[in-house]
């Protein structure tokens, strides 16, 4: 996978969980609970992604 491809992929991806991110924000704004549970999802999902992309680094220098 080309270098620009990856980058717009993570972009595209960043992008979704940003807005995820800000429509949970607003609609459990008086569920602290279940607005906690999805920013942890979200952190989970970003942690896999940097490790996806650094694995993916080393396999194209290899």
């Amino acid at each position: 996978m080309k270098n620009k491809e990856l980058l717009k992929r993570v972009g595209y991806i960043v992008l979704i969980c940003l807005s995820f991110f800000v429509a949970t924000r607003y609609y459990f704004e008086d569920k602290i609970i279940l607005t906690i549970c999805w920013i942890v999802i979200g952190a989970r999902n970003v942690y896999e992604l940097v490790r996806r992309i650094k694995n993916s680094k080393k396999e194209d220098y290899e």
